[in-house]
């Protein structure tokens, strides 16, 4: 019966952790591989982003879906360009990472063309 409340507890402190996370809201950031010209808004799978020069940021209170990061990043990239950077909740791409994410994307604008 022991194992049954140490469990228990187990699970409540998942549930606590997992709504502190959820209350702290979501946030991305991206270089752009080329500054903006002018500044840019886009709501991308629910998150709204802005992009000033090369500095991109994504914002919302929650995220809804649970991609991986590249993928994430592919999302982003198909809409406001190349990146020479992307990171989102404290998770940073790698060099091969950032080229897979802006190669895909590429790849994701000529289908829908």
């Amino acid at each position: 019966m022991q194992n049954l409340s140490v469990f228990g507890a187990i699970a409540a402190a998942a549930v606590f952790v997992s709504g502190a996370a959820y209350a702290q809201g979501y946030s991305s950031e991206a270089k752009l591989a080329q500054p903006a010209a002018a500044p840019q808004a886009a709501t991308i799978a629910g998150v709204a982003w802005r992009c000033e020069g090369d500095a991109c940021k994504g914002a919302a209170e929650r995220k809804a879906n649970v991609d991986g990061l590249v993928r994430e990043c592919r999302k982003v990239v198909a809409v406001i360009g190349p990146v020479s950077s992307y990171r989102s909740q404290g998770r940073e791409l790698s060099a091969g990472q950032v080229r897979a994410c802006n190669k895909g994307a590429i790849q994701i604008q000529t289908a829908r063309n």
